[in-house]
């Protein structure tokens, strides 16, 4: 991608747009940047702009994007947060300036291959994993984790070189606005109901997903879940190769590649040969879900000819305490037999009901809600009905779930964390699982998910035994 000379205006001053400023900056590249915040919001941000340019050095416009910005752009770069709909990139659209996501101008400057992994849920999880199964076969000088798992890309492609692999955690935002973004392995987990605020309809959020193989050839792969029939139908778009996981179990004779669970152990299959991976039991995180996120990671590992032995050893070895893995199925506390769960990380319909999946043989109490991305709650009747005994209400958009899961199970309401915390102690017994998994995002009360969970564990750690 040549740079040198080129104008371009970066949206959105967060981390992915200070990380792409930075690289275009030192690509010399003449860099404008916007954003509606005002500057005494973005000190921070700032202050790490001019660590690598002088102050007046990149064109800032803060507080609105008034016409100016994208007057003489060659093209545009937006950050994931700034929605393509808004009136100043519209404007640019109808004057026929590129707009490039974040993700599409690093990528094209990536010299070392690309695994990206894209899904409603389970994203975080399965692309940490697949790191860790790359890195533990000591094929590559490094493996580097970026994109919504919270490093951009863009502050990551000056330190790589072919030898290197890059493991992409990519969201529906980043991908959006991809032109030519070619991973040499794609990895769809699952598809579900998300995000509609932002994309509008189901179609629009499934479009931007299917991104993730657009330019893929039959050089390259595509991962696919084999029990998610909509992430099955990826499958007829493509040119790259496709291999499947599945937590059903596959029959020794069938035409199947990829990787499966047969009772207590995980196995992978191609050419008419069956290897076992790993033991159920070797899996390093709780939760049934889990399984399926291993199976994806140890598919995209025995592409790259990583092997059995080898993705047994990086699972016993695997490293829980990064941030991404906090509030994400978080056991916190038991408390007179009461266990409290931190799934603040649950912000849509789909991870609730694989938290609830995962906890057998255990009545739950829940607490869920927040800022409704359009989201449908029927999917959750069932599970709800048969394993929730009570569900409290908490934040300013529940209407719609009191009213879709009314005739399930009990429902209660709290304005406070501390609040929803203190009643679900209250109807919960010894043996009870306590789970705040929220189906939504966290801006009505807070700033992100992360705070959200931080409220919940400070609110359990506080509670005085009732009994």
């Amino acid at each position: 991608m040549r740079l040198q000379g080129k104008r371009v205006t970066i949206f959105g001053l967060n981390r992915s747009g200070v990380a792409a400023a930075k690289l275009l900056h030192t690509r010399r590249a003449s860099v404008t940047l916007t954003d509606k915040r005002a500057s005494k919001a973005l000190s921070a941000e700032i202050k790490a702009l001019n660590e690598f340019s002088e102050p007046n050095e990149i064109r800032k416009y803060l507080g609105e994007h008034p016409t100016e910005c994208i007057a003489d752009a060659d093209f545009i770069v937006v950050s994931p947060g700034v929605p393509p709909d808004i009136p100043i990139l519209c404007e640019a659209r109808a004057r026929n300036i590129p707009i490039l996501a974040e993700l599409e101008v690093a990528a094209r400057m990536c010299p070392a291959p690309i695994v990206a992994i894209t899904g409603t849920k389970g994203k975080s999880t399965t692309t940490l994993l697949t790191a860790a199964l790359l890195k533990e076969s000591g094929k590559f000088r490094s493996v580097c984790v970026a994109g919504n798992i919270g490093v951009p890309l863009a502050a990551e492609v000056q330190n790589l070189t072919d030898r290197d692999i890059v493991v992409i955690e990519a969201s529906s935002f980043q991908l959006e606005s991809t032109v030519s973004f070619h991973p040499l392995v794609s990895v769809v987990l699952n598809l579900s109901r998300d995000h509609l605020d932002r994309h509008g309809t189901m179609s629009n959020y499934r479009d931007a997903k299917q991104k993730i193989s657009e330019n893929q050839t039959a050089a390259d792969w595509m991962v696919l879940n084999g029990s998610d029939a909509s992430v099955k139908d990826f499958a007829a778009s493509t040119m790259a190769k496709v291999v499947y996981f599945t937590d059903e179990v596959v029959s020794a004779n069938a035409s199947f590649s990829g990787t499966f669970r047969d009772g207590s152990e995980l196995f992978a299959q191609g050419d008419g040969v069956r290897e076992k991976i790993c033991d159920v039991a070797d899996i390093p995180l709780p939760g049934a879900h889990n399984v399926q996120n291993v199976l994806a990671a140890a598919t995209v590992a025995r592409i790259l000819g990583v092997t059995g032995t080898q993705i047994q050893s990086a699972l016993r070895n695997f490293d829980k305490s990064h941030p991404a893995l906090v509030h994400a199925f978080e056991p916190v506390k038991t408390i007179e037999g009461i266990e409290f769960i931190n799934d603040s990380k649950a912000t849509n319909v789909a991870a609730v009901k694989a938290a609830l999946e995962s906890i057998e043989g255990h009545r739950v109490v829940l607490i869920m809600g927040g800022y409704d991305k359009g989201n449908d709650y029927t999917p959750l009747c069932e599970i709800v009905r048969n394993r929730v005994k009570v569900a409290v209400m908490l934040g300013a958009y529940t209407q719609q779930i009191e009213k879709t899961l009314a005739n399930t199970t009990d429902i209660m309401k709290a304005k406070t964390m501390m609040e929803a915390v203190q009643i679900a102690y209250k109807h919960a017994s010894a043996g009870d699982v306590v789970l705040l998994s929220p189906a939504n995002a966290s801006f009505d009360m807070y700033t992100d998910y992360k705070a959200r969970g931080v409220a919940f564990k400070d609110a359990v750690h506080a509670l005085q035994p009732l009994k």
